[in-house]
C-alpha cells in the first residue's frame, strides 16, 4: 500500500510548475547594460559580472557554456500593475541570441508580432486572430526567417496585493527564446 502512495506521489510531483524565473540587476529608473566581463553558474544561478554591476538569473534554464567574447548583456526591468517584468538579453553586436523574461503578462512581445496570452489558463502564442499553444520546447520563425527556439519556462499567477499597492489579478510567465546551437535546440 505505502508504495501505490509513493509511487502517486512521485508522478504528481512531475507535473509540478517550475521555479519562478528571478533576474536581478536592473531597476525601474536604469536598466544595466554593458560587456559581459566575466560570468559563472554557481548551484543553479547564473552571475554576470559587468563594469556598472552584476546581472542574476536564477535559475539558469540552459546547460552552462562559455560565453563568447565581446558578449553584451542588457538588463531591463518595466513597471506593470500586475507586477514588473524583467528581461535579460544578451548580444553579439547588435543581434541578440539570448532573451529571457521573467513576469510576462497577456499582451508582452514574445518574438516579432507573437505575444503572449492566455486561454483557460494556458499560455498562448497570439498574433492578431491567429493563435497557438506555447509549448516548454518549441520553434519559431522571426520576421527575417530566422529559427529562434522557444522554452516555456514556468506559469505563475501574479498576486493580488504587493507592498499595499492594488494590482491587477493576472497570469504571468516565464520564458527563454535563443538561437540554436549547431541547428539545435537544448
Amino acid at each position: 500500500m505505502h508504495t501505490k502512495w509513493l509511487l502517486l506521489a512521485l508522478c504528481l510531483s512531475s507535473f509540478t510548475q517550475a521555479a519562478e524565473l528571478k533576474i536581478s540587476g536592473a531597476s525601474m529608473m536604469k536598466p544595466l547594460s554593458g560587456e559581459v566581463q566575466s560570468a559563472r553558474l554557481e548551484s543553479g544561478v547564473a552571475h554576470f559580472a559587468l563594469a556598472d554591476g552584476e546581472a542574476v538569473v536564477a535559475p539558469w534554464p540552459l546547460a552552462w557554456r562559455a560565453l563568447p567574447k565581446g558578449t553584451l548583456l542588457v538588463t531591463e526591468r518595466d513597471p506593470h500593475p500586475a507586477g514588473p517584468v524583467s528581461r535579460l538579453r544578451l548580444l553579439k553586436g547588435e543581434l541578440p541570441w539570448l532573451e529571457l523574461i521573467a513576469g510576462g503578462y497577456a499582451g508582452t512581445p514574445v518574438l516579432d508580432d507573437w505575444r503572449l496570452g492566455f486561454k483557460d489558463g494556458r499560455a498562448m502564442l497570439v498574433q492578431g486572430e491567429q493563435s497557438q499553444p506555447f509549448l516548454r520546447k518549441m520553434r519559431l520563425k522571426d520576421q527575417s526567417g530566422v529559427r529562434w527556439c522557444l522554452r516555456l519556462l514556468a506559469t505563475h499567477d501574479a498576486p493580488k496585493v504587493a507592498s499595499g499597492m492594488a494590482q491587477e489579478a493576472q497570469i504571468k510567465a516565464d520564458w527563454l527564446r535563443y538561437l540554436p546551437r549547431k541547428g539545435r535546440c537544448e
